[in-house]
């Protein structure tokens, strides 16, 4: 299922990193933390990791946005994006840039990680 919902502005703190791949990130998820992709640099993807804190000098802009909720391990969290995608292709919605992935749960005691994650993409 994907849900439209209208998000306010979030502060906290960030770090923008290039990586290979999504596995490169996986020592990077934790509870509340929120991944951001920006896109690609040549073969790196470039993602921001985002965590929140009411102290935090990064702002958030708040966004409308199609949701998805993913429950498994971290490397199957693109079968979220693809249900937005066809939700998106379905309803004649176009998404747009950066999307998010909100980590709800981690649980690192298995590799890859178990997650419980919101999959964020902006509708324009």
């Amino acid at each position: 299922m994907v849900e439209i919902r209208e998000v306010p502005e979030l502060r906290g703190f960030s770090v923008i990193k290039k990586i290979p791949n999504r596995n490169a990130i996986s020592s990077e998820l934790r509870q509340n933390a929120v991944l951001i992709f920006h896109g690609r640099d040549g073969n790196e993807m470039i993602v921001e990791i985002f965590t929140p804190d009411p102290n935090g000098d990064k702002v958030l802009p708040p966004a409308k946005l199609a949701v998805a909720k993913f429950v498994g391990t971290a490397d199957k969290v693109d079968n979220a994006y693809a249900k937005i995608l066809f939700w998106a292709l379905r309803e004649g919605k176009n998404l747009g840039m950066p999307t998010r992935e909100v980590y709800l749960k981690v649980d690192t005691r298995q590799t890859p990680p178990e997650v419980e994650v919101e999959v964020q993409t902006p509708i324009q």
